[in-house]
């Protein structure tokens, strides 16, 4: 699995827990939410990012991302890609043709069609674009998209400039938290 890894500098961490020294257990409940909300952000980042380079719906790339949260014994997280591959019809254009069906993965690309190829319902209601594996009428085989993990090791730089505002992200995150905690133990 493809993850994102963010490192917090010792610096800030000291400076931080010396700022909330007065509040009880306040560091830990900081730092869980400051690095879930990135967890979140950075994930909403990744998928708009390969939302740029395929043109599959967003329902779908979510399925190929993975969030692991931070809790209160375990302070990291992290956001992974999967090796999830969205059928055709996650794809927007895909329709039948006289002699098989028309698609488009990427937006930058053109269409390409799969001859012999139909779109059908399964028994189980699934819906999918299907060819034939030999010149019976069964099996078949539902035919799919590129997977989000290789689209993100394929795009050039997509995972590094995740990575670095995701970094930003939990700076801005952990002094929003301070604030927050700060206000709490004011009201009291």
């Amino acid at each position: 699995m493809l993850a994102v890894k963010i490192q917090i500098e010792k610096g800030s961490l000291k400076e931080a827990a010396h700022i909330l020294r007065a509040i009880p257990r306040a560091m830990p409940r900081v730092m869980r939410r400051a690095i879930n909300r990135t967890v979140d952000m950075a994930a909403t980042d990744l998928k708009r990012r390969v939302g740029v380079e395929i043109s599959a719906k967003k329902s779908e790339i979510a399925k190929g991302i993975s969030k692991k949260k931070a809790s209160y014994s375990n302070l990291s997280g992290s956001v992974g890609a999967k090796y999830y591959r969205p059928g055709l019809l996650a794809f927007p254009g895909t329709r039948p043709m006289k002699h098989g069906v028309r698609y488009r993965i990427s937006k930058k690309s053109g269409r390409k069609t799969i001859e012999h190829g139909f779109i059908t319902r399964m028994d189980s209601g699934h819906r999918g674009v299907f060819v034939r594996k030999g010149p019976d009428r069964l099996p078949i085989r539902e035919t799919r998209g590129p997977s989000v993990w290789r689209v993100i090791t394929d795009t050039a730089g997509l995972l590094k400039a995740v990575t670095v505002t995701a970094g930003e992200k939990l700076n801005k995150h952990i002094n929003d938290q301070i604030g927050v905690e700060l206000r709490r133990w004011a009201k009291r």
